[in-house]
């Protein structure tokens, strides 16, 4: 073994230690709080009576799908209180999507221009001088 290893060594252990020891305490404090919400009993869900009024503007298929979601996740113990769907104005998400595909562009200088062949500026061109010297 390299002897400049060999004193590091138990730092490198000691510290490899203090993170699985972290780990371990976080995965358990996790699991205890994991157990503590699913043994929490929560009241029954109120059904939904013809009089109570529908969400406006948002489909019936999309409350049934977010009720399903709510459903599935909460093993059936959940409840949908309220859905609502704040109002946007679509005409700026367009002009921000457009901003974003417009600005993404590479302007190309290097493309052939037809014509005369294609004079760079600040670069000195071929002069008679030049030729010469």
């Amino acid at each position: 073994m390299n002897d400049a290893l060999a004193p590091t060594l138990p730092l490198i252990g000691s510290g490899f230690l203090v993170v699985l020891l972290a780990l371990a305490l976080l995965w358990l404090v996790s699991a205890l709080i994991g157990r503590l919400f699913a043994t929490a009993k929560l009241p029954a869900p109120a059904r939904r009576t013809a009089t109570q009024p529908r969400a406006p503007g948002i489909p019936p298929a999309h409350l049934a799908a977010i009720a399903a979601a709510v459903a599935a996740m909460t093993d059936g113990r959940g409840r949908v209180v309220t859905v609502w769907a704040p109002a946007h104005l679509t005409g700026s998400w367009a002009s921000e999507g457009r901003s974003d595909q417009l600005g993404s562009h590479r302007v190309r200088w290097d493309w052939a221009v037809p014509g005369p062949p294609h004079v760079e500026h600040g670069v000195a061109a071929d002069t008679e001088s030049e030729k010469k010297g």
